[in-house]
């Protein structure tokens, strides 16, 4: 039997899925709570999104709901979302060589439902919210606690946003790891920021995720 001495930490929005797909999947809930025509809705709601406009004041005004109400729902529905393609092939494959954490910041109901929509609930042995800890990237404290909970002797992180996600890693002596946007991230990637905010790796998929994590192992 392999001891699982490594650990692969993984950020959640825009690295093992699309975080626009959640925004689509609350519009739709949205949409389909307030009018009866929800899909004109929806697709209204989505233009106003990408033209870069106050979706919900839009909403709260035209359908006499109040804008509390309509992030409530927009935070606290049950998101039909989708892993990135090779996601679950890859963890699933290095189940037996790493012990999974996650480090993501947002609300705790928020997060652990998409966690949930995903399965991944059964594969990670520490998922570090920075609501419940009271900590947002790139505190320390956020991945000492993932450390705290794996104590592995070797760290991979995962993630795409530059601005925190690899710098208090990198300074912990993790591997780093950055997905590359393919166009569709809500928060853009900034390749020109300092090189202590990079990561050491940058892919543009899972599959070469895949690839990288079986050269890893092989050496």
């Amino acid at each position: 039997m392999i001891m699982r001495t490594k650990a692969l930490v993984l950020d959640l929005d825009d690295t093992l899925y699309s975080e626009l797909d959640y925004l689509k999947s609350a519009y739709y809930f949205i949409a389909n709570k307030i009018s009866d025509n929800p899909l004109d809705l929806f697709n209204r709601m989505l233009n106003q999104y990408f033209q870069g406009l106050n979706v919900f004041s839009s909403v709260s005004k035209d359908y006499q709901v109040d804008r509390s109400q309509l992030l409530d729902w927009y935070r606290f529905h049950q998101p039909n979302i989708q892993l990135y393609p090779d996601v679950l092939k890859t963890l699933l494959e290095f189940s037996p060589v790493y012990k999974y954490g996650m480090i993501t910041d947002g609300r705790s109901k928020t997060q652990r439902n998409k966690i949930a929509a995903l399965g991944l609930e059964s594969l990670l042995e520490s998922i570090v919210i920075s609501e419940e800890i009271n900590s947002e990237k790139p505190n320390l404290l956020n991945y000492k606690k993932i450390i705290e909970d794996l104590s592995c002797e070797q760290y991979i992180y995962i993630g795409d946003n530059l601005k925190k996600d690899f710098i208090t890693a990198k300074r912990l002596g993790w591997i780093t790891i950055g997905l590359r946007d393919q166009g569709k991230n809500i928060h853009q990637q900034d390749f020109s920021i300092a090189e202590e905010y990079q990561a050491h790796h940058y892919f543009n998929s899972w599959m070469e995720i895949n690839q990288f994590l079986t050269q890893e192992f092989i050496n």
